[in-house]
């Protein structure tokens, strides 16, 4: 192993993130065998690839300090000023954050629609047909059905095909109910978010 201290850090902030090489690699985009090698210590990463994996892997509610070693590691090894690698670090956030801002742009309907859908932890916004993932549309929405899992029998005595073949079914009753206990647990416990204009 060439480089443990990459090699650690990368592996212990993965297994926090709960993160697969898989994952790793939609994200970054390079492939899951290039990203074993470096997570194994044996091959020391391109700045782009560095950085990918800085920002990626990084949890803001985990006070690690794990961008800033990672980074300090890869300056020392490649004899770089860490200064200098912080601020290139610094842009390619801001770039990154820049271009995920521009294609929301060009699609003004589908972001305030909630038209996308949002891989957790990435800015990797994919633009879908309906807001599936907007609870909020989803719980008052009238064209589809709303089902909650396969473990209850929501329609147990009605007779219909339908009551049979989707017996997880939510009754519109239900949704409404669920709908009101939503509403109440967020406006509670979040401020109302101002309108442009107000």
């Amino acid at each position: 192993m060439k480089y443990p201290v990459i090699s650690k850090l990368i592996k212990e902030q993965r297994k926090i993130k709960d993160m697969t090489l898989n994952e790793l690699e939609n994200a970054i985009g390079v492939t899951a065998s290039y990203l074993s090698q470096v997570e194994n210590g044996n091959k020391l990463p391109s700045e782009k690839v560095l950085f990918s994996i800085a920002y990626y892997l990084d949890i803001r509610s985990v006070k690690n300090n794990y961008q800033e070693k990672l980074i300090t590691e890869y300056a020392n090894i490649k004899g770089l000023n860490e200064k200098e690698l912080w601020n290139d670090f610094r842009k390619f956030q801001a770039s990154l954050i820049r271009d995920v801002e521009y294609s929301l742009n060009n699609s003004i309907d589908t972001v305030n629609k909630n038209k996308f859908k949002l891989k957790k932890g990435t800015l990797k916004a994919e633009p879908i047909e309906e807001p599936y993932f907007d609870l909020k549309w989803l719980l008052t929405q009238k064209e589809y059905e709303v089902f909650y899992g396969r473990d209850y029998n929501i329609n147990p005595g009605e007779k219909s095909i339908l009551d049979k073949l989707f017996f997880h079914r939510l009754r519109d009753e239900d949704i409404k109910v669920i709908h009101g206990i939503i509403e109440a647990y967020i406006s509670n416990r979040y401020e109302k978010r101002k309108k442009e204009g107000d």
